[in-house]
């Protein structure tokens, strides 16, 4: 039998991370597909060294970790880097192999373990008190309006912005029956399109990473007009900065971008969430 030191480092780290319960199995799963970048080779550790949760879930997901495999196949996985333009491309790539991986790889491609992930985000955002019949947010990167269809009943109005028309086609058609709901394509250079309008909350879930990877001057000119667009007190939610690995890197930089541009912080990079390992920068406009 294969010994698991044969294996890469990747995958090793992955299952070490699993075992002692500091990932979920869905992101030991993403973890073991990036590091294999095939499903059936996945399959085939889990079953030599398990343990039995991760390959029971792999199975119950066999579908769905294909078309995930596909993504990561494709060059179309996690960590999508170039010019915004780019990024536009390959997120419009992947929406239409799947979806649900397109936005969160850690869903492997299942609408239930997404809603699952999108329900514990918006039970955050409550407990946070960011959430209210008067509340207007500003969704940055909205991709297929997960967030969007979990948060207008606790909203007066939302809009999601995304780079990508097809996700936004894809999140039209899934919201088509909220009526406090709306979308728009945007560049993702900018803010500019909204500068006529006000926000109480502004929300950027796994948005900002591919900002900083493009320039992060891109991700400071955001930050930068959503103090402009917050009405005072207003909150800015940045759910994870950037996929560099580097959590004192990010919190330094979001120390700088808050002192810069006038908000306070209120929660510094904390890890709020079990099943997805996103960590939340919380600023709130002076």
């Amino acid at each position: 039998m294969t010994e698991p030191g044969s294996f890469g480092p990747e995958a090793r780290v992955a299952l070490a991370a699993y075992s002692a319960g500091e990932v979920s199995a869905e992101i030991a799963l993403m973890r073991l597909l990036l590091a294999f970048g095939d499903d059936a080779a996945v399959l085939s550790f889990l079953e030599q060294f398990g343990p039995a949760e991760l390959l029971g879930l792999a199975a119950q997901h066999r579908a769905g970790l294909a078309r995930t495999a596909a993504l990561v196949g494709a060059g179309l996985a996690h960590e999508r880097t170039g010019s915004i333009d780019a990024i536009r491309e390959q997120f419009d790539r992947a929406a239409a192999l799947s979806p649900e991986a397109a936005v969160a790889l850690y869903s492997l491609g299942s609408a239930e373990t997404l809603d699952r992930a999108t329900a514990e985000i918006a039970s955050r955002l409550r407990k946070w008190g960011l959430l209210g019949s008067s509340v207007v947010a500003l969704d940055i990167g909205c991709g297929i309006g997960r967030l969007e269809c979990a948060l207008a009943p606790y909203l007066a109005k939302i809009t999601g912005t995304d780079v990508s028309p097809v996700m936004i086609d894809e999140a039209r058609r899934r919201c088509a029956d909220l009526p406090n709901a709306d979308f728009a394509v945007c560049t993702g250079a900018d803010l500019a399109g909204f500068v006529d309008r006000q926000f109480d909350l502004i929300l950027a879930v796994d948005s900002f990473p591919y900002l900083v990877a493009a320039d992060p001057a891109i991700a400071e000119r955001h930050i930068a007009a959503a103090a402009g667009l917050l009405r005072p007190d207003g909150a800015l939610a940045i759910l994870n900065y950037s996929y560099r690995g580097d959590l004192d890197t990010d919190r330094a930089e979001l120390r700088r971008l808050a002192a810069t541009h006038g908000f306070s912080i209120e929660r510094d990079g904390t890890r709020d969430f079990t099943l997805w390992d996103g960590v939340t920068f919380l600023l709130r406009k002076r």
